[in-house]
């Protein structure tokens, strides 16, 4: 029986949003001690709302480390665009994981990292 379901195998295959963005408003690069991950995330918001009410239009990741780190920076670009900034806080790691129809608690470290990096992404936002 295979640890990951349908869903993290098709993500980290075929991941959602890879690349740059050129056009980003805010970029973090966050990387994990213990195991060595990498991940870089650029996003876009709406460029004429007010502060609370912007929402991002375009996100962008690239991930340096294991399957965990690439299926989570792709569910969490699908779980992101279209949503105002003031909302991402809102996502945590139950919600990652439910996205992907479950995680082994094992690789539960790339749910933090992918949530890290967009956070630190969003501060550079204010």
């Amino acid at each position: 029986m295979n640890q990951y379901s349908e869903t993290f195998l098709d993500h980290y295959k075929r991941p959602r949003n890879l690349g740059d963005l050129v056009d980003s408003d805010a970029v973090a690069i966050v990387h994990n001690e213990v195991c060595g991950d990498v991940l870089r995330i650029a996003i876009a918001v709406e460029p004429d709302a007010e502060a609370e009410r912007r929402r991002i239009i375009a996100i962008r990741f690239k991930a340096y480390g294991c399957a965990a780190t690439i299926a989570v920076a792709s569910v969490i670009s699908e779980m992101v665009v279209g949503k105002r900034v003031a909302d991402i806080d809102g996502i945590d790691n139950d919600d990652v994981v439910a996205a992907l129809d479950g995680l082994p608690a094992g690789r539960i470290h790339a749910v933090v990292l992918g949530r890290t990096a967009l956070r630190e992404a969003i501060a550079w936002l204010s």
